[in-house]
């Protein structure tokens, strides 16, 4: 036992993490769980087929961010219950056994955050090629972006979990565990920064654009609008890459001694699915707030329209009615 005993500061160190990855996924899981209520509020209230669409994909993503945050409390129960046995009994077979149950449900973990990463950009490239639907490059602007996801993913099902368990833990104490890894778990996380990078540049740059050309034809009060969903694009991407970007950070400098790594590691696989619901509600309010005027057709109170959003008709010179620049905030709902 004097060799368990001389592990001691690693083995709570990542016990700690364990229960600091739980706590931020329940955190951040009840504010995803909120979004998600306020998204089915304002998709209930328009009848399309595109409202429909992103109500399942809601719910789709909800699930998502439950079962990893489930996930998430089993996996830190499962490293106590680990700890706790070898520092009691110190039996390699029983270890052994717990560390293989940990190790599963931590490829489980892995494996839905890859697949809800993709889903997620998915959601994202969706957006850009709304925006980007009337200039003779979308194909070009899709196919980077579609790449770059692909390539995340493929990233992502190659990482092998217990990298840190494995090491620390088990060939500390001269046993050899069944999940040695020594792949690079930094890789996947620097795909997924380039690609919701690549995907905000595109289409944040391209609605600021817009809002330029709209500026010269009806005015300063159309860039404004523009403006404003630029606004809500940056805020909502910003958010994961924030998180990516401590979670490298912390990962890179291997400041295991603090909460950072736990916290950011447990909170990356909610913020995947709150930023889809942040945008859906944030068009919701939108348009709850835009003014009845006679100007605007909102297709989600128009039964005929397949949009979830609004289309300007605003006049201009000569009494005439203008309506090819899309508006902003259905870029999501197209």
């Amino acid at each position: 036992m004097s060799n368990v005993e001389a592990h001691l500061p690693a083995l709570y160190t990542l016990l700690k993490g364990q229960l600091y990855s739980a706590a931020a996924a329940l955190f951040f899981n009840g504010i995803c769980l909120l979004l998600f209520s306020f998204a089915v509020f304002f998709l209930l209230k328009t009848k399309t087929r595109a409202s429909q669409l992103f109500l399942t994909l809601a719910v789709i993503m909800v699930l998502f961010a439950i079962t990893q945050a489930i996930l998430d409390v089993a996996i830190a129960a499962a490293m106590s219950n680990l700890v706790e046995n070898l520092l009691a009994t110190g039996s390699t077979t029983q270890v052994l056994s717990l560390e293989q149950r940990w190790a599963r449900m931590y490829i489980a973990r892995e494996g839905l955050l890859a697949f809800n990463n993709a889903i997620t950009d998915g959601v994202l490239l969706y957006r850009c090629a709304v925006i980007w639907a009337s200039s003779p490059f979308v194909k070009v602007v899709v196919a980077i972006p579609s790449l770059l996801i692909l390539s995340t993913f493929g990233k992502y099902l190659q990482m092998r979990p217990c990298r840190q368990v494995s090491t620390v833990l088990f060939l500390g104490l001269g046993i050899w565990g069944t999940f040695v890894s020594t792949s690079d778990t930094v890789a996947p996380y620097v795909m997924a920064l380039v690609t919701n990078s690549v995907l905000l540049a595109l289409s944040a740059g391209k609605i600021w654009r817009k809002g330029r050309q709209a500026s010269v034809v009806l005015g300063p009060e159309a860039r404004q609008r523009y403006t404003n969903t630029v606004e809500i694009i940056c805020e909502s991407s910003l958010l994961y890459l924030l998180n990516v970007v401590i979670y490298m950070i912390a990962e890179a400098t291997q400041t295991s001694e603090t909460p950072i790594v736990g916290l950011s590691w447990g909170s990356l696989a909610q913020v995947v699915n709150i930023v889809p619901m942040m945008i859906m509600v944030r068009v919701g309010i939108a348009k709850s707030l835009g003014e009845p005027e006679p100007t605007r057709v909102f297709y989600g109170g128009n039964a005929r329209s397949d949009r979830f959003g609004m289309e300007d008709r605003m006049t201009v010179k000569g009494g005439a009615k203008y309506s090819k620049l899309q508006d902003p905030n259905s870029v999501m709902d197209d």
